[in-house]
Formats: structure tokens, sequence, C-alpha cells
């Protein structure tokens, strides 16, 4: 037997199939199902040369209601506009508020987006929920019901959100002319890919489809650290059953990189006794009495369970007598810490 020449022959056949299955002229008219009936793609092999989504990264923010703006601000403020953002009709406001949790803990410095809205809504990342000590849920933009509440403090004003703060999903935004190209329509949910030394495949990423959209992806900031994504990285939609491996990371030209929200934001503890009484009256306006905070003695206000806050600088008004807990006082975590470093007893 020539086994020379049977090698050959079983190479020339294999090579034959491969490429009556897989032309190489045509090689996106194998298409592979991706989530929903209604979803093509091209193969695998045929990937990198498909059109690449240009990824966001939504930092912490908030969309304002006429109401609370008002509030916040003063009546009939116009906040001025400090950036254009990537999807039209969008943008930064220069405006600001601090978001506070039940720990007394505070983002401050958080970016207001425009335009306004009939419903306000913070978007936050779990990082953010952790600092303020609140559990946000995962949601679509718009869907509240159910959802967490805070304090926004602004210039003028403080507002109770009984219900407003989510984390928002990864979504898709889709042009109608990319949506087409992909088979994909409004409300599908799709996996995406993103290349780099740390890429990895998002799951469940939302599209909404719309002839007035820019084809752009959101995700929040612990989904982007996760994946070393910057703002302008490019993006590719996948079936995460059948991925290829992933490459090196590449960056959308100049002109298609989305402007990064501003941010100087910072966390940090309450402790000025003008922003609890602030928070005090949003509370009780939005006849919440029983989480009602209040600081050492100097505000007492007109709620029936008013809390005692004690901060680090309440500590040496209870050296001799230590800390009594009781359900009607707050010690701050930042309070709790340098209580104990100074042997001031805990107790109750």
């Amino acid at each position: 037997m020539d086994t020379e020449k049977l090698i050959k022959d079983i190479v020339k056949n294999v090579l034959q199939r491969l490429n009556s299955e897989f032309p190489k002229k045509q090689p996106e008219e194998k298409a592979l199902a991706l989530g929903p009936e209604s979803i093509k793609l091209k193969t695998a092999q045929a990937v990198a040369s498909d059109r690449k989504i240009v990824c966001s990264i939504s930092v912490k923010h908030v969309h304002l209601c006429r109401e609370h703006l008002d509030i916040l601000y003063g009546k009939d403020y116009e906040p001025a506009i400090l950036k254009e953002l990537y999807q039209p009709g969008n943008y930064a406001y220069k405006e600001t508020v601090t978001i506070v949790g039940p720990k007394l803990n505070a983002l401050q410095n958080v970016r207001i987006l425009g335009p306004l809205r009939s419903k306000s809504q913070v978007e936050l990342a779990k990082t953010d929920c952790i600092i303020l000590g609140i559990d946000a849920p995962v949601r679509p933009s718009g869907q509240l019901e159910g959802t967490t509440s805070c304090v926004l403090i602004g210039p003028k004003g403080a507002v109770y959100l009984k219900e407003g703060v989510i984390r928002a999903n990864r979504h898709l935004h889709l042009s109608q002319e990319d949506a087409d190209y992909f088979g994909i329509r409004d409300n599908d949910e799709v996996d995406v890919r993103v290349p780099g030394p740390k890429g990895l495949t998002f799951n469940n990423v939302q599209v909404r489809v719309s002839k007035d959209f820019l084809s752009e992806m959101h995700i929040d900031t612990d989904d982007g650290n996760a994946a070393d994504v910057v703002n302008g990285t490019l993006v590719e939609i996948v079936n995460a059953s059948c991925i290829a491996p992933i490459g090196p990371s590449t960056i959308a030209d100049f002109s298609r990189i989305p402007p990064s929200i501003p941010d100087n934001s910072i966390s940090v503890e309450i402790t000025d006794p003008n922003i609890l009484r602030n928070m005090n009256k949003a509370m009780e306006a939005g006849n919440v009495s029983s989480k009602v905070i209040t600081d050492t003695g100097s505000y007492t206000g007109s709620a029936k369970t008013a809390k005692t806050v004690i901060t680090v600088a309440d500590l040496d008004n209870y050296k001799v007598s230590g800390i009594n807990l009781t359900s009607d006082v707050i010690l701050s975590p930042l309070a709790r810490d340098e209580a104990l470093a100074r042997g001031i007893k805990i107790f109750g």
C-alpha cells in the first residue's frame, strides 16, 4: 500500500469538503442562531469581519423629573448642558446631586443627565450600592416599581425617593440598519463579547431598536472594570455557545468614541448637621417618619420616631457613659470604628 498517496488523498478529500461547506467568497451564507429564532449571525469563522459595536461605560448618574429639580435647585430652575452624549438628544448637565443611603454614607457630585423625565431615577453600580448600604435591583431603565429608596440632596433642598434606585441592566442601543443587518428585534436578548486580555462575554444583554439610535452598548462601571473596557472599546454580538478565541482589544476611531459622563463624585460619611436636617425634612415629606434621623439633639422635627445620630464629632460626649445602641440611636460606621479605637464602650 502506498501510504504517502493515501495520506495525500485523505487531505485532498478533507479540503474539498471544507471548501464546499465554507466557500471562501461567501462565508456569510452559513449562519447560526443566536437566542430567538429571528436572530441570525455569521459563522464563528467570520465573526472577526462582522460589524463591531461601540461600548460605553455608564457611570453612576441621576435622571430627574421637573418637580424634584425644582425642590433640589429651585422653582423653574433651568440646568445647563455640560456635554452632549453619544445618543442623540441626551446630555450631561453641569449640575450634580448628593445621594445618601441608610448607612449615612453619601455619594457626592453625582451627575444629572438630561432631558428631564416623568419620574426621577438613580442608576448605580453594585459597588456604589455597597457604599450606600442599599440593595438596588437590576432593572431596565424606567421600570421602577418596587425598587430601592434613597435621599437626594441639592443646594436648595432634599428629596426622599421612595423608589427609583436601580442597577441598570446591560443593554444595547441598535440603529434600525444594524438591527436589520443582525436580524435582531426590539427587546431581544443577545450575547456580547469583549476582546482583550481580560475579555469576557456578557450575557442577557437587552436590545433596544430605533431608527433614531446610534448603535452603542451600555454597561456600568463594575462590568467595565471586570473586562478592562474603556469608552470606545469595540465589542461584537456573538453566539455564546460557539465562540472563537478572544483576540486583542481594539478601540473605535475618534469620531465614534462616545464622550464619557464627567464624574468627579466622591463617597463620604454624612456628619454635617445641616445636611442631616434636610434629610429629616425630606423623609418627613415622604411620610417615612420611622426612618427619620436627626443630629444629636439640635433638631427634633415633628416626626414621631426621630432618631439620634452619633458621628465622630459627638464621641467626646460619650467618653464616660459609653454608647447605648437603643432603637432610637444610629451610630455611624466611622464613629463606631473611632469609638473602638478610643476605648469608648459600646453596648445595647
